[in-house]
């Protein structure tokens, strides 16, 4: 256990100040540290992503004198940017088992070309500067979402993407009310200022952060490292007086406890293992010598009192009663011929039905929340002739629901109590049922005729469409630890690049189609997608 947990910050002494600092150094090293900075990060991308919305279409047609198809254009260079920058940097991160540094450079890169995209002056510096902070984008959430998943597991990865999937929400749908107000009281010259300022705060969290290998191994949060498991399913199996039936016949019930002590040697000094004394003791006695897949244990009395013990054993004397285990390693040479784990590439998790159906998914369900986008500010300014203060204010409509049931849909898509009861569709159902409930809602939205029967149909689509998207995020990550867990920042670069095909396709065809069949028929279309 770590010194800072046996003694906490306030065991230091000191000031005030410092008994401060050393509280939020412990905290560096949580996993909800990890889950604070990589939603900061998401929430600060999407957020500077979606901050044009409401004042491009002003800049490219009255300015520029541009097409409307033009805005869609811009939106689908975005999605061409991530499409290359997320698997490169998830592969980096992935082999090296980096995380802290690819975000801080991602978050460098993104401050620089959204301030180069707000001083723009031509189509083509709009279209270059796009497709960088795209780049810079797929960056950040690759990693950040691979970050989560590493210190999160089993039921509390649910809840805990459902918090990053909020601030996705809040920064996605949320930076057109910023945008739309920064820009009416200064213009271009203030978004600038805000993405600066907005990215200065991003890379103080991201600066202060560890990596999260450390987070993982040292903390000692209810989550719990991979070692931590393997204890706890260790003692269930001791404490099973049926162990050893479950196992067959070559297993005796002595065997089961020695080579559930050899696969958790901390298991030993557990209250599981000590309530097993007699068991143990019999083992003593008899000397029994077990020899599973190479490895043997041998169990002698602790009054032997070895001065040394070999290289590449295990021993404990936490074992009551005078018991000493001794776990001896692989010969060497047989290690030597152990050929090097075969690592997970993109194309091994394609070939996994389960993160291909969640692709799929992404680039509906998320391809469908792009819609308004492009179309949206459009509409409201030709139909109503709203300004961009009002565009920006009508986006809350589906910011706040989809925020506030981001987390619950985490939690309870991910219980296994709910699960149970969906079987054997698990998540699936959750997403298809979403997905068909937003469809229904996008298509009665091209039917409104006033501003408040648009923000009621945009309050229901931001409900449903968390309860669609959010499992997409837990599902990946949980079939990773199934395979192993060394592809995290993989999974959710696919993730990304399915997310960027729907941005590329879906906000790049609708601003045309919107051109020849009205805002109705457009969503109609959507609808129809989904």
């Amino acid at each position: 256990m770590m010194t800072g947990e046996t003694l906490g910050a306030d065991d230091y002494g000191g000031s005030n100040i410092s008994r401060f600092i050393r509280k939020c150094n412990d905290f560096r090293s949580k996993p909800a540290a990890v889950l604070i900075v990589s939603t900061v990060a998401v929430f600060a991308d999407t957020v500077v992503y979606g901050l044009i919305v409401p004042f491009l279409p002003e800049i490219l047609q009255d300015r520029l004198g541009m097409s409307s198809s033009s805005n869609g254009l811009l939106f689908g260079c975005f999605g061409l940017g991530v499409l290359i920058g997320a698997p490169v940097s998830a592969y980096i991160s992935d082999r090296w088992k980096l995380r802290k540094w690819p975000m801080i450079i991602g978050l460098l890169g993104l401050g620089a070309t959204s301030a180069l995209f707000a001083l723009s002056n031509a189509y083509w510096e709009l279209i270059v500067a796009r497709f960088a902070q795209g780049l810079s984008s797929g960056i950040t959430w690759a990693i950040g979402l691979g970050m989560i998943a590493d210190v999160y597991q089993g039921e509390d990865m649910g809840w805990a993407m459902g918090i990053a999937f909020s601030g996705f929400t809040l920064g996605y749908l949320g930076g057109p009310v910023l945008g739309g107000a920064i820009y009416k009281a200064g213009g271009v010259h203030a978004i600038a200022i805000f993405v600066g300022a907005i990215a200065g705060l991003d890379l103080v969290f991201r600066l202060m952060l560890v990596e999260p290998k450390d987070v993982n191994l040292a903390s000692s949060s209810r989550v719990g490292s991979s070692a931590d498991l393997e204890l706890c399913q260790s003692e269930k199996l001791l404490q099973s007086d049926s162990a050893s039936a479950h196992l067959g016949d070559q297993l005796t019930k002595q065997q089961v406890i020695l080579q559930a002590m050899e696969s958790s040697p901390a298991l030993i000094s557990s209250p599981a293992a000590l309530g097993k004394s007699e068991s143990l003791h019999t083992i003593m006695e008899s000397g029994t010598k077990l020899t599973h897949e190479h490895t043997e244990i041998h169990v002698a009395s602790r009054t032997s009192n070895s001065s040394k013990i070999p290289s590449g054993t295990v021993s404990t004397s936490a074992l009551p009663d005078n018991i000493s285990v001794v776990s001896s390693a692989r010969q060497s040479e047989d290690s030597a011929e152990e050929p090097e784990q075969k690592r997970t590439t993109m194309l091994d998790l394609l070939k996994e039905w389960p993160i291909l159906a969640c692709c799929i998914a992404t680039i509906s369900i998320t391809g469908a929340l792009g819609s308004f986008e492009p179309t949206l500010p459009i509409h409201m300014k030709d139909k109503y002739n709203s300004d961009i203060m009002v565009i920006s204010v009508v986006f809350i409509a589906i910011v706040i629901p989809n925020v506030i049931i981001a987390p619950i849909a985490g939690k309870y898509t991910s219980d296994n109590r709910v699960l149970a009861k969906v079987a054997p569709y698990g998540r699936f159902a959750f997403m298809i049922g979403g997905s068909v409930l937003q469809a229904g809602v996008i298509a009665c939205l091209g039917a409104t005729t006033n501003i408040a029967g648009l923000v009621i149909n945009l309050v229901f689509i931001g409900l449903v469409g968390g309860v669609a998207a959010v499992p997409i995020l837990s599902t990946m990550g949980e079939h990773v630890a199934r395979m192993g867990g060394d592809a995290y920042a993989k999974v959710y670069a696919l993730f990304n690049i399915a997310y960027s095909i729907g941005v590329i396709i879906i906000p790049t065809v609708l601003p045309p189609i919107m051109n020849a069949v009205g805002f109705a028929a457009t969503m109609g279309v959507v609808s129809a997608v989904l």
